[in-house]
């Protein structure tokens, strides 16, 4: 099942440009600080936390009331159509 030499060429040309044996790692990386890999983690309050979520939780509310709506107004236009085109 040959698909030619277009297919082995990219192929090739795939790992001829792979970048992982190039790439260097971060200056801040290291072996022993697997969890952060370089980027700086600055302590968070256990109140802005609190408040994130909160703020997360009111859009999520807010999103589900909007589709919730949407939703019901598809229903009721498609059972309205059905009304009318079966009159």
């Amino acid at each position: 099942m040959g698909f030619g030499g277009a297919t082995a060429a990219m192929i090739t040309s795939l790992k001829n440009n792979s970048r992982r044996n190039k790439r260097e790692a971060f200056d801040g990386w290291t072996t022993s600080d697997k969890e952060s890999q370089g980027i700086k983690v600055a302590p968070v309050s256990e109140d802005s936390l609190a408040k994130i979520r909160e703020k997360l939780k009111r859009q999520r509310k807010v999103v589900f009331h909007k589709n919730l709506i949407a939703l019901g107004l598809m229903i009721l236009l498609i059972f309205g159509c059905m009304l009318y085109l079966l009159n």
